[in-house]
């Protein structure tokens, strides 16, 4: 087989990505690859162009190594592209929502057993207007907040950085803010002040949030929270939120395929997309089912 790496090297964790030469190294003694292109970005967009030129039978796999951000630049390339290779993520970021989801491997044995057993499944893949994403778009509170951490805090205190900081900002709530929904599951104006749109799955100050039913299924999945003073925030806790808002009076949850959402009144609101800033509304959001092809444990 024939493998494309595309790596960030200013990725968060520098031990994932000194176990590369490990990697390529378990691939080529096992015969498991005949061909290794690797490709390491400078600038922010790089992933994204590289994997654009991508076509069809070019690799047989490609490789993403880097954080959740590199990953979705890769698949934002691979959707303008339209090509179908399978991928294969190193977690070398420091929240890495997308392979801890998945429970990708860890060392760099697992990991070439892994592309030996080369198990495959097809998942959706979100989208904002004219952007794609694969873990979540959040507007409001969160938004914007992890970019406002430095390289520096990641570096020394990893994903701690992002408890203290998510923890910090939800008890400094944006101002509620009055939203359209259109949604053909849910057409209604909210007070809100904030919101969060997943596709396979999310997290808030580094715990991950209740995911889809099944990664596969066509739908995004909705958490709007609406407005509640700080008494209810805090009596909220994490493990509601991180249960995806069940039961809780201040939270409405639905499913849906496509949605636009607007602001009625109110500051505007900042998006991020797979921890990216994204602008503000309006937005419309979409899934493309079976979109992607992954490479599983």
């Amino acid at each position: 087989m024939r493998a494309k790496f595309i790596i960030n090297p200013h990725s968060g964790r520098q031990d994932a990505l000194k176990n590369l030469e490990s990697i390529v190294g378990c691939l080529i003694l096992n015969q498991v690859v005949s061909q290794v292109d690797v490709y390491y970005t400078e600038q922010e967009g790089d992933a994204m162009r590289e994997a654009a030129r991508l076509q069809e039978g070019d690799f047989d796999f490609l490789v993403c190594v880097g954080g959740d951000g590199t990953l979705s630049d890769v698949v934002n390339g691979l959707m303008q592209s339209r090509c179908r290779i399978p991928v294969a993520v190193v977690a070398a970021g420091i929240a890495n929502d997308f392979a801890t989801y998945w429970n990708m491997p860890q060392t760099s044995e697992d990991f070439c057993r892994m592309i030996m057993n080369f198990k495959r499944r097809k998942i959706d893949v979100g989208k904002l207007n004219d952007r794609y994403f694969v873990n979540s778009v959040i507007g409001g509170t969160l938004a914007g907040k992890s970019e406002a951490l430095s390289q520096e805090s990641k570096a020394v205190f990893g994903k701690m950085a992002y408890y203290v900081n998510g923890a910090r900002n939800l008890t400094k709530p944006s101002q509620p803010v009055r939203l359209s929904f259109r949604a053909r599951e849910f057409r209604k104006e909210e007070e809100a002040v904030m919101f969060i749109a997943y596709n396979v799955g999310s997290s808030f100050a580094g715990r991950p949030i209740a995911s889809k039913p099944q990664p596969d299924d066509g739908f995004l999945d909705l958490l709007v929270i609406r407005k509640m003073d700080l008494a209810q925030i805090t009596g909220m806790g994490l493990s509601t939120l991180t249960r995806g808002g069940i039961g809780h009076p201040r939270m409405k949850r639905f499913r849906t395929r496509q949605v636009e959402i607007s602001i009625l009144e109110g500051e505007d609101l900042p998006i991020e997309c797979d921890g990216q800033y994204a602008g503000s509304l309006p937005i419309k959001l979409g899934v493309e089912p079976g979109a992607l092809e992954i490479i599983v444990p």
